[in-house]
């Protein structure tokens, strides 16, 4: 930044009544901000089935990161949808990315040090090599066994609902075929 666009800067704060106290005090300020939105992020890489239909064994692999707050989710990664009866290298239906578009649900059961079990539901955007924007909702559940934190009646993994998708929503293997992983630990600089 120029030492004029500084300058600048400081003489607007100064006529809009934010002082040096105000400046000095931004990083206080600013984990201030971060304690009255909590965060919580998420980490996965899971594969995922749904119906076999004529032979063709519909699987899905996932991977993302991204995080969630009381009223947001931003997050993205990258998939495949293949036939897991095909002869290796098995056969791609699709490829591509997705993104969080919307958060639907976010329930934090419980956390272990800086790991977080809870389920976080999500509308995403599919986004095929080549293709369209496929609306789609995912969602993801952490449990921690070895904490003790449980989503009652739920399967560690993610389940991927594809409106339409002749072989129904891909579901998590038992026991999951990936990880799984929510954190709270956020980065902190000096």
């Amino acid at each position: 930044m120029r030492q004029q666009d500084v300058m600048q800067r400081r003489e607007f704060l100064k006529k809009a009544g934010v002082g040096s106290v105000m400046l000095a005090s931004f990083p206080a300020f600013a984990e201030l901000a971060q304690a009255a939105s909590p965060q919580t992020n998420f980490h996965f890489v899971a594969i995922s089935q749904a119906s076999t239909i004529g032979g063709v064994a519909h699987w899905i692999g996932m991977s993302g990161d991204g995080k969630v707050t009381p009223g947001s989710v931003v997050g993205g990664g990258t998939f495949n949808h293949f036939d897991q009866n095909s002869p290796l290298p098995r056969t791609i239906f699709a490829t591509g990315n997705w993104k969080a578009k919307e958060l639907l649900s976010f329930d934090l059961i419980g956390t272990w040090g800086s790991f977080a079990a809870g389920i976080v539901e999500m509308g995403i955007h599919l986004v095929p090599a080549g293709g369209s924007p496929i609306p789609a909702t995912l969602k993801m559940v952490c449990n921690l066994g070895f904490a003790n934190l449980f989503n009652p009646g739920e399967a560690e993994g993610y389940t991927l609902t594809v409106p339409g998708a002749p072989f129904g929503p891909f579901v998590p293997f038992v026991p999951a075929l990936g990880l799984t992983l929510f954190t709270t630990v956020n980065e902190q600089r000096d």
